[in-house]
């Protein structure tokens, strides 16, 4: 048995309505290799069979495999739920989960299996339980589950149904299943021992294992060009479905003090296909965004280029109009708004700006979200080094980063959200992983325009992020409590979770923090950077989809989940981490962060409606059926979104500025970058 577990494990049984406990008892041991028990229940006998494994990933200390058998003793029995629990040793400390589970009827179930593991630690080793794929591929008579529980500090694996409550926690829902045959659920105990100066948290043990475990045979890869080749369609259809064939509800332009500016709206809705009569009927209201999400400017950016070499020179103009929308934002100093909203007649004349959109916190409306406004500078910076050079750009973006550097904290960090008018300052999210962002920008402005102002501040940022975030777990950002997975009694800012002892996470922060520490390191040379770098990537993979579950009936592999409170996969952030692997493999040589990306990147397209498709395209058709070839193109931000409209996992609305849109703009920059790696060394 692993030694970082207690030796008394017991089954817990859902019998006459409620979890009964029976003890198991040791029938045959080998200290060296097996350890087998037994408990007798009523209808069945389960046995749990605990094998040494021979080292099966890099920097493995030991492996065992457990497995659950659960026979009938008769020709069949009913089962509506099993758990092996599994007490865990004093000196471990439970530093991950894939899913957060706050109430006692709740665990994680296997439909948050993406990399799945739970993760525990102490000064000179780390620990994980990580269920077998393999076995969930084949064979899923009734849902998987696991979790940990700190109150009585005890790790747990087994079979139960559940459904999907809140937004979004899984409840147990024990029913029966008729059993005729034995079933078998496997998973794998491991350890591996810590250098002396291992920082906290560093999950690349378990990427890693994950990785040459499961993830090597599922996510092969070809000629990389060749796949971009294969993907490019999918652009084709992005931009001709919002700038051609819908642009009559898409494309929005008007003149805003003079200027004429434009923008791919910010949601539309599968009911407002043009012809049909509903095109003026709003999901929330009709707005233009530049967002650390909604960025019109990056989508922008990918048309830009896109029309350019595709001889689409209207795509071009509106490009930039979208491009006089971001420089259009009126500065205060420096800092400026992201959002604009038409009027309640629904016109732009009558619109106006905000300073941030609407996800804050409640008495926000005057604070600009400086994340936003950084995510805008940024994209003006890459506008301005690769589509070309506007005299407008370098003046705006100067102007704002000279205040940001007026309003950066002693603890290094950068505040989230600032009154442009008084500088009051947000109490929310003072040290967190946002900081990350501003620290891209201020390495990115320092290869255009040196200056040693930008690099002293990114590096106290970095300090700051690399101890009070990536050390302690705590990935808070806007969208872990301002979106739609929001607080409620058992998940509050700030507040550990009382069933784990755990922060609520996002991991929109592990995409900034990996980018940052990325860019510092190629900016100062300094490998502290690359490693923390890679230290935090490697905890991003753990929301990498690795596998195809059958109980998912679209394409999932390489895709991305978001959170530990919410299920959905496919979310279309994984067209941002396709760019950040692709430049870690360009640093570092290794392969798997090049699979990673190309899966990353196919993933970006997956829940597009058009031919190259099929189940995604007949699932749009059940569900949209008024949809046919003017709507291919029209792409589900991702799959499995619980907000109360999804039907077969679908839901009725499409963001292009983060869903087909900003996975083309990545696309278009994914070959950039390819083709720059193939060129030859000289």
């Amino acid at each position: 048995m692993a030694s970082w577990l207690k030796q008394e494990w017991t089954i817990k049984w859902f019998t006459q309505n409620e979890w009964k406990s029976y003890p198991l008892q040791l029938v045959d041991s080998d200290e060296v290799s097996k350890k087998r028990y037994t408990a007798d229940l009523p209808d069945v006998t389960v046995a749990v069979c605990i094998r040494y494994s021979a080292d099966r990933s890099t920097g493995v200390s030991t492996c065992h495999e457990a497995e659950i058998s659960i026979a009938p003793k008769h020709a069949e029995a009913a089962v509506s739920g099993i758990q092996l629990m599994m007490p865990v040793g004093a000196d471990q400390t439970c530093v991950w989960k894939p899913q957060l589970a706050p109430k006692d009827d709740m665990a994680i179930g296997d439909k948050m299996f993406r990399s799945p593991a739970i993760i525990f630690e102490n000064a000179e080793r780390m620990t994980a339980l990580v269920p077998d794929i393999a076995v969930l591929e084949t064979d899923r008579l009734i849902p998987h589950m696991m979790d940990y529980t700190l109150d009585d500090h005890s790790l747990m694996y087994g079979l139960c149904k559940y459904e999907e409550t809140g937004h979004v926690y899984h409840k147990l829902t024990p029913s029966p299943t008729v059993l005729a045959d034995p079933l078998f659920v496997r998973f794998y105990l491991i350890e591996w021992t810590k250098q002396a100066d291992a920082r906290a948290m560093d999950y690349r043990f378990v990427e890693q294992f994950l990785w040459e475990t499961f993830a090597e045979e599922r996510m092969t890869v070809g000629d990389a060009l060749q796949t971009v080749e294969t993907l490019k369609p999918y652009a084709e259809y992005a931009y001709g479905w919002a700038l051609d064939r819908w642009q009559d509800v898409t494309w929005q332009q008007f003149a805003l003090d003079g200027e004429e500016v434009g923008g791919v709206v910010f949601i539309v809705r599968a009911r407002q296909k043009p012809g049909l009569g509903e095109e003026d009927q709003w999901r929330e209201p009709k707005s233009l965004w530049n967002q650390a999400w909604f960025c019109g400017l990056r989508t922008a950016y990918g048309y830009a280029q896109w029309g350019r070499s595709n001889g689409r020179e209207d795509w071009v103009r509106k490009s930039e109009k979208a491009l006089n929308f971001a420089l259009s934002a009126p500065q205060a100093d420096g800092l400026f708004p992201g959002y604009f909203q038409a009027g309640e007649d629904n016109s732009w004349e009558t619109g106006r700006w905000y300073m941030s959109g609407p996800r804050r916190p409640e008495g926000h409306d005057p604070f600009v979200h400086l994340l936003d406004a950084s995510w805008t500078c940024y994209w003006l910076l890459k506008w301005h080094r690769d589509v070309r050079a506007d005299e407008r750009i370098l003046p705006f973006v100067r102007q704002y980063v000279n205040r940001l550097l007026s309003l950066q904290l002693e603890s290094g960090g950068f505040p989230a959200w600032v009154n442009p008018i008084t500088s009051e300052v947000s109490p929310y999210l003072l040290e967190s992983p946002e900081s990350s962002m501003h620290i891209m920008l201020l390495c990115l402005l320092n290869q255009i325009e040196p200056d040693p102002r930008y690099i002293a501040a990114a590096e106290r940022a970095a300090e700051m992020v690399l101890r009070d975030v990536v050390q302690k777990g705590r990935w808070e950002d806007f969208e872990t409590y301002w979106s739609c997975s929001r607080q409620w009694e058992g998940k509050q800012y700030g507040v550990l979770d009382a069933r784990s002892g755990l922060y609520n996470q996002c991991n929109f922060g592990l995409y900034w923090t990996s980018e940052a520490f990325k860019d510092l390191y190629e900016t100062t040379g300094i490998a502290k950077w690359l490693d923390a770098g890679e230290q935090v990537l490697a905890e991003a993979s753990l929301y990498q989809q690795i596998w195809q579950p059958a109980f998912f009936p679209v394409p999932t592999v390489g895709g991305f989940g978001v959170m530990t409170s919410d299920d959905e996969w496919n979310d279309a952030r994984q067209s941002l981490f396709a760019l950040t692997y692709l430049d870690y493999y360009r640093l570092t040589g290794r392969t798997d962060y090049r699979a990673r990306a190309l899966w990353a990147m196919r993933a970006s397209f997956y829940m597009m409606y058009c031919p190259l498709n099929p189940e995604v395209k007949a699932k749009y058709e059940r569900v949209h059926p008024q949809f046919d070839e003017n709507d291919y193109g029209f792409h589900m931000e991702n799959f499995n979104h619980h907000d109360g409209t999804a039907v077969e996992g679908l839901g009725e609305f499409t963001i292009f500025d983060w869903g087909c849109g900003a996975a083309a703009a990545s696309l278009v920059e994914f070959e950039r970058k390819l083709r720059k790696l193939s060129q030859p060394v000289h």
